[in-house]
């Protein structure tokens, strides 16, 4: 029997780990940025305790990361907020996924955050989390654009 351990982690300690998870969402996803993870800023974040990050281990194994960034509300002074980041778990590990969403609610309730703020891709198996969310008591708030503002091939080429 496997032992799963979804536990804080700090990101000078597990990026390289991360890394390997990170490109399998790259792919995944079928992200239109180029994968280059920006590890110092997330490390310097991650100290001042600002943006967090939960890894799942099995049988001391990473296979899966769940991210979030801890901030006020800047429209509503003194509102402790989440805005969920990262978030990827390997396929053959599908409840890990949940667990890690649980533990980090639970988390939020424990330091006072007042509202999270979650999202999800329309690509991959991240494209059905706002059924997960929903059950948890999330509410449908808004949709998310991306505007690709620079073609690199049209850079290239002048």
């Amino acid at each position: 029997m496997s032992a799963l351990e979804i536990r804080f982690e700090r990101i000078v300690d597990s990026w390289r780990e991360l890394e390997l998870l990170a490109a399998q969402e790259h792919i995944e996803i079928e992200e239109q940025r180029d994968f280059n993870p920006d590890w110092q800023s997330m490390a310097i974040l991650n100290e001042a305790g600002k943006f967090q990050v939960l890894v799942a281990r099995v049988d001391d194994k990473a296979v899966g990361y769940f991210t979030w960034l801890l901030d006020f509300d800047l429209e509503s002074k003194g509102t402790l907020i989440v805005s969920q980041t990262a978030w990827f778990v390997e396929s053959k590990h599908p409840i890990v996924g949940v667990r890690m969403l649980d533990r980090a609610i639970e988390e939020w309730k424990k330091i006072g955050v007042e509202f999270a703020y979650l999202h999800h891709g329309i690509k991959g198996r991240g494209a059905l989390l706002g059924r997960l969310f929903e059950r948890r008591g999330a509410a449908l708030l808004s949709h998310n654009y991306m505007l690709k503002l620079k073609d690199e091939k049209k850079d290239e080429k002048k």
